[in-house]
């Protein structure tokens, strides 16, 4: 069974930063699920001849978000000492990885996962003719410790240049790269990537004795740039797969565009590039991820640290009322994320409400809450696309459940009985603690000052809406609640 892929460390850290900047509300909003499932875009970059950094000049326009997803240094080699493989780091890669503070770091910062390509260097060795798993495990351990020194996110390989046999080198076999992969995935563990760029001998050599290497291999790519070929990999599904192959500085802008575009439509998971230089390529790159992101690439945008504001709209006062309906209101001059509206008793988080807004420059946020009786705070704030968050507003509002009450003010000259159950004249006191606002009599209303103490004095037929025989007077508070009595009229 295909391992899932490994793609959760970007929003583990989305959702941790999201927690800290949303710290205040005390509920840390969703990653967007599209932010995880669209299709990745994947980049080859020769550090022999441009710096990696360049991928960190590219992100989606009006966010921190990048361009490319996966970044490869290409490339470091697996080489023969005559005895054995062994990893070498030519001299680019080698200052690439030891710059990693400036090389590296910035791409991270912003979600690109940055891997190592592994490359044949004509010596003989490559990853198709481990003879034993013990040898694939000692190559997998050099690989291990470049990751963990260096900070990488993964390996990615690339089985060609190796000239299989020159220097009294095996031949592949059936079982080399399966205990490659499968070694360098214990050693690396389910955070990191593994990737294969699908070519040579090494395709060949991923299932025996029972085993799949595909279980351990996150995403395989197209290598031939210019053309449309999904990767043939048994157990690999089309999520991990980039039939489209771009060259940055060959392929035609509108085939790149098309490949971008049907990789989308029929649901495979990456898109792979190569040659990424240090000039400006935005509308080419914008072409790619227009289709798979939703939005433009920009070529080292200006970042955006003005905040959003934000309105509060309903409630227009603090109640009390039943139930508390908002609604909150915010603009941000170059797109908004999310508007965030949270309910607190006291110290705690009893409701989190929210709206994602998708890069509008104005949006509303509303929600209806039923909540038990009491007084509650809301705390609202609206954040935008580069991440800027509002200031946190506040608004105190009450809940009030309980209806108002009437009791018969007895004696003269308020009231004056007929019998058991009849009156000639009769007055009411009206109580309630969240004051009382109006009464009807029949239908008929009476409007009161709002208060908790009231009266409605001297009813008697022709007064109020009061007729002789059965009477209904029904009385309101300003929350909304009401209660009903009944009263004979003799």
């Amino acid at each position: 069974m295909t391992r899932p892929i490994r793609w959760h460390a970007k929003a583990t850290a989305t959702l941790a930063a999201a927690a800290l900047a949303f710290g205040a509300l005390g509920a840390a909003p969703e990653a967007r699920a599209d932010e995880t499932t669209e299709p990745k875009a994947v980049v080859y970059v020769e550090v022999n001849s441009n710096n990696l950094a360049n991928v960190a000049d590219y992100t989606l326009e009006n966010t921190t978000r990048p361009a490319f997803d996966i970044a490869n240094i290409f490339a470091a080699n697996i080489n023969w000492d005559g005895e054995k493989a062994y990893l070498h780091l030519n001299e680019r890669v080698t200052e690439t990885l030891a710059d990693a503070e400036h090389q590296v770091r910035p791409l991270q910062a912003q979600g690109t996962k940055v891997l190592l390509s592994i490359l044949g260097n004509h010596q003989g060795a490559g990853i198709a003719n481990f003879q034993t798993y013990a040898e694939a495990d000692a190559f997998a351990a050099q690989l291990e410790e470049v990751v963990d020194t260096y900070g990488l996110d993964g390996i990615d390989f690339d089985d060609e240049w190796s000239r299989y046999g020159v220097n009294g080198t095996p031949q592949p076999n059936a079982y080399s790269f399966l205990y490659l992969v499968k070694a360098l995935r214990e050693r690396l563990g389910d955070d990191k990537l593994i990737t294969f760029y699908n070519i040579g001998p090494a395709m060949n050599s991923l299932v025996y004795g029972g085993e799949n290497g595909a279980d351990y291999i996150d995403y395989a790519y197209n290598p031939y740039y210019s053309t449309w070929s999904p990767p043939r990999i048994a157990g690999m599904t089309k999520d991990q797969l980039a039939p489209g192959a771009v060259d940055l500085s060959q392929t035609a802008a509108d085939r790149a565009a098309g490949y971008a575009k049907r990789t989308v439509d029929e649901g495979y998971g990456a898109l792979v590039t190569y040659n990424l230089t240090s000039r400006n390529q935005q509308d080419y790159i914008s072409g790619l991820t227009v289709p798979m992101k939703g939005l433009k690439a920009v070529y080292k945008q200006v970042p955006d640290t003005t905040k959003p504001s934000v309105t509060l709209v309903q409630p227009t006062d603090a109640g009390p009322s039943t139930q508390l309906s908002l609604q909150v209101s915010a603009t941000d001059d170059r797109g908004l994320k999310r508007i965030v509206a949270n309910i607190y008793r006291g110290d705690r988080l009893v409701k989190s409400t929210q709206t994602p807004i998708d890069g509008a420059t104005s949006g509303v946020h509303t929600a209806t809450v039923d909540l038990p009786e009491g007084d509650y705070t809301i705390r609202y704030n609206a954040q935008d696309l580069w991440g800027n968050i509002s200031a946190t507003r506040t608004a105190p509002f009450t809940i009030d459940l309980t209806a108002p009450t009437a009791t018969v003010k007895e004696g003269k000259p308020f009231t004056h009985k007929t019998g058991k159950k009849g009156y000639k004249l009769i007055s009411f006191k009206l109580h309630d603690a969240g004051k009382v606002d109006r009464v009807t009599v029949n239908g008929v209303e009476k409007d009161l000052t709002d208060n908790q103490w009231s009266d409605v004095n001297f009813l008697k037929p022709g007064v109020m809406g009061a007729v002789k025989g059965t009477n209904t007077l029904v009385v309101f508070d300003v929350a909304g609640n009401s209660r009903e009595y009944t009263f004979t009229l003799r």
